[in-house]
Formats: C-alpha cells, structure tokens, sequence
C-alpha cells in the first residue's frame, strides 16, 4: 500500500434521560414528524434555555467510563451556523470548558486511542434525503435531544482500529447506561475525519469528513471508498479538496455536501441563559460509585482470573445483563468454564431462538449454578442437564426437582446397567461383528441403544465402560 490512512472521530451519542436537554419535551425515538417539538427547543424569540442536570449526571459517566478527567467546573457556548435541520440558526454546545478532557480507550493490538474531549449539546434535526425525488424533507423531533459528543484525535491508521473502537464506546455507554448506542435508530452517530499520506511520511494529508455514518460495516466501507478515492487522485496528480461528504450505503460511496476552509468561524461565545456547570468532588465521588463495573475490566477477570478463552470472555461481555447473570452464578458455584459452556452454548441457543433476553428467564443464577454442580458431581449426566436446562427455559422450576420428576437422577447400578449392554449385544450381533472386524463408527449406535433403553438416568461414562469391556 503507498498511501496510509490518517483518522480521526466524531462520536454523537444521544442520552437516555426522560426529556430534552433544555426544556421538557419528551427525550423519545420515533413519533410522528415534528410532533416533539415546543417553543424553548425550537429556540423561539422570549424562551429560556433549562438545563437538564440529568444529562450532565450522564456526561460526567461517559467521561469515568472512557478514563477521562471529568472536570469539576464546565460551561456552555453558542456555535453559530445556519443548517436547515437547525432552526435558530446557533447550537447550544461547550466548547472553551467540556466536561471531559485527556482519555483513552485500548484497541486491538494495545493501541491507545486518545481521546481529546467528550463535551455535552443539544441535538439538531434530522433531514431525510430523496435522491430519486431531489428532495429534503426536515424533522425537527431531534432538536434539543442531549447530546455527548466523543472526539479523538487522529490516532487511527486502519478500519479494524476505528470498528474496534466504535464497538468499544458503544458497549462502554451501555454498561454505564449513557446511551443505548443503537446506531440503526440514529442514537449514536460517528463522523470519520480521513486523509491520507504517503507510507513513512510524517505529513498529514487533507481531510474530508464523512457525516453520520450509523453502523460498523458502513463505516468500513465509507473508509475503504474513501482512501480509494483520495489515493487515486493524488496518484493522478490532483489536489484533495477539504470537504464535507455524504456516505450513500445503497450506492457505496461518497458524496460532496459542502467545502470546509481551513479555518471555520462559527463565532463561538458563552451561552448568557445557562450558568456554569459546577459538580463538587462529592458530586463526582457519588457519580463514580453508581458506575457499574466496565465491559473491559470484566473481560481482563474472565480470562486472567477466571481462565475463560478470550472468545468465551468477549461473547460474555458483549451483552451486560448476561454478564451480570454470569457472574451472580459464578459467585455461587465458581465453576467459571463449565457456568460459561452452559450459557454460550445452551442458554444462549434458546435465547436467541425466542428472541428473549436473560432478564426474561424464569430462573434465577443461583438455579443455572446449582444445575451445572448437579452436572459435574454426576448427579446428572450432562445431556440430562441440557433437557433440565431447556425445561428451566420453557417453564421455570428447580433443577433438581425437575431432575426427581423426569427420571434424570443419574443411576450408578452397574449390574442394572449390565444387563441393558448384554441385551443390546444380543439383540445387534450384526453391528457387534461389524466393530470387531474394525468399524469404530458402530460403537456410536451400539451406545445410543444402551441409553435408549436405561433412559436419561443412566450414568453414561459407567455404560461405555461396561459396553467396551463386553466388546472386547
């Protein structure tokens, strides 16, 4: 490759509070276009801004939960602009003091990706495109929807870092309860800043940036097309121009919206309606306590602790109920691998077939705990601890007692079992004298015949012992 990407984002993550950030309409997705709208969001002449503490509470998480500073003292400007999405014409956003400065967030490959500052503003609206009718049609829903926006600097140099990372601050905002970081609804949008420079050179290119990319995968291909694009207009001997350009997913590629100068003179100054932002150190101490424990810090306990792989630890992670499902049942049986094969592989099967999430489960982790202890003391077979598992799944009940009522009791007889081999070897002579002129695969029928007839109970590792023997 002669070029190398230089990137850097813009993350926007909408907040989960009740209402707007400056004044009470509800702080909801979807709805009927421009029915969210009141005279203080849509900044009429004569109303006042209110800021919602909530949205500051949620902020200062965003920052605890990315290792940024979270600064005790933050304020409000105006940015001036005129976009049609934005009806008075400025935005209410912090620019001289946001409240988090100085974080990082590590990717794959230990690269820290350095976070310049996460500051707090209102929302514009959205404008819908009709390429086919050259329309553009405004929702003004959006407007005053709080706001976190995450910016780097331009520390990525490919497209897995920058996907890592989006995946890494949409989980974090989950886990922390910031946002629900649902990119397809638009609650957490990236603008992607790309140049590119010649391999071993320490210039940066020109910049374009993309706008409101809203999933992984056209993030990817927004950066792809993009380098492609730049690189073969260098290679042409041609000047990359700064702009702003839209990503059409349905064509794949990009768009020139406007040019940008070098320079841009939003005429920033303090917003005179909303006084500074103080939170005092207790404040911040009450903020950081109610934080739950990361994805990334569970993660390095999963695989160092816990011994988990790191496949296992990252499935685990990725959903924050199921993780802390896991860990209630880990706290009762610290089973950590045989807990986690029962809930990836099984728990997760019916989960994802029913469409449900763990919080619907009928049972409770001290019930998954007691199943899976049933399991390795050989109370049950590990078969007959699936069957129990999909009954807990369906029904509810205790494992045990659905273990006594179904005839999964593991039955450690041998001269009962005994005489269910010799009746399966007297019955299958042909299959018999098939495995002892060397076909293995026979015994395989030969063991399912055997638990057909003891049922469920039967202790499974006793009857391949006992059928071998009698084999030989």
């Amino acid at each position: 490759m002669r070029y190398q990407p230089v990137i850097g984002l813009e993350i926007h993550a909408e907040l989960l509070t009740d209402s707007k950030v400056f004044c009470t309409c509800q702080n909801e997705f979807g709805g009927s276009e421009n029915t969210r709208v009141c005279p203080r969001c849509s900044g009429l002449p004569g109303t006042l801004p209110l800021l919602n503490m909530g949205a500051v509470r949620l902020a200062a998480k965003a920052g605890f939960a990315t290792d940024c500073t979270v600064n005790n003292y933050s304020a409000f400007d105006r940015k001036n602009y005129f976009y049609p999405d934005l009806p008075k014409a400025y935005q209410i956003t912090q620019f001289e003091y946001p409240i988090c400065t100085d974080g990082h967030i590590t990717v794959t490959g230990g690269k820290d990706i350095r976070i310049n500052r996460i500051h707090i503003e209102e929302d514009a609206g959205k404008l819908v495109h009709d390429d086919y009718e050259g329309i553009s049609m405004a929702d003004y829903n959006r407007c005053g929807v709080p706001l976190i926006e995450i910016v780097t600097e331009p520390d990525f140099r490919s497209v897995e870092e920058v996907q890592d990372f989006v995946e890494q601050i949409a989980l974090r905002l989950k886990y922390a309860g910031v946002c629900d970081a649902r990119m397809e609804q638009g609650s957490m949008r990236v603008d992607v800043n790309i140049s590119i420079m010649p391999v071993g050179s320490a210039e940066f290119g020109t910049r374009a940036e993309l706008k409101n990319l809203n999933s992984l995968k056209a993030i990817g291909r927004a950066i792809e097309y993009e380098i492609n694009r730049q690189s073969e207009i260098l290679d042409n001997g041609g000047t990359v121009v700064q702009e702003t350009r839209r990503y059409n997913d349905n064509h794949g590629d990009t768009k020139a919206l406007r040019s940008k100068e070098e320079a841009h003179d939003y005429r920033y100054f303090p917003e005179p309606d909303i006084p500074p932002v103080m939170l005092s150190d207790e404040d911040m101490e009450e903020i950081k306590n109610s934080m739950p424990e990361m994805p990334q810090i569970r993660f390095a306990r999963y695989t160092e602790e816990y011994g988990l792989p790191e496949e296992d630890s990252r499935l685990i992670i990725s959903n924050k109920d199921f993780s802390d499902f896991y860990d209630e049942a880990v706290k009762i049986n610290p089973d950590y691998k045989q807990i986690s094969n029962l809930m990836l592989v099984e728990l997760l099967r019916h989960l994802n077939e029913s469409e449900k999430s763990v919080l619907d489960l009928p049972f409770s982790p001290a019930d998954l705990a007691e199943l899976v202890k049933m399991s390795t003391d050989g109370v049950v077979s590990k078969n007959a601890a699936k069957d129990i598992l999909k009954i807990m799944f369906d029904n509810g009940g205790k494992p045990m007692e659905i273990a006594k009522n179904n005839g999964f009791i593991m039955d450690n007889d041998a001269s009962g079992l005994e005489e269910i081999v010799n009746q399966v070897i007297s019955e299958n002579a042909d299959s018999v004298e098939s495995y002892k002129n060397g076909n293995q695969k026979v015994f395989g029928f030969l063991m399912g015949q055997v638990v057909r007839i003891a049922g469920k109970g039967a202790n499974p590792k006793l009857a391949k012992d006992l059928l071998t023997e009698k084999l030989k």
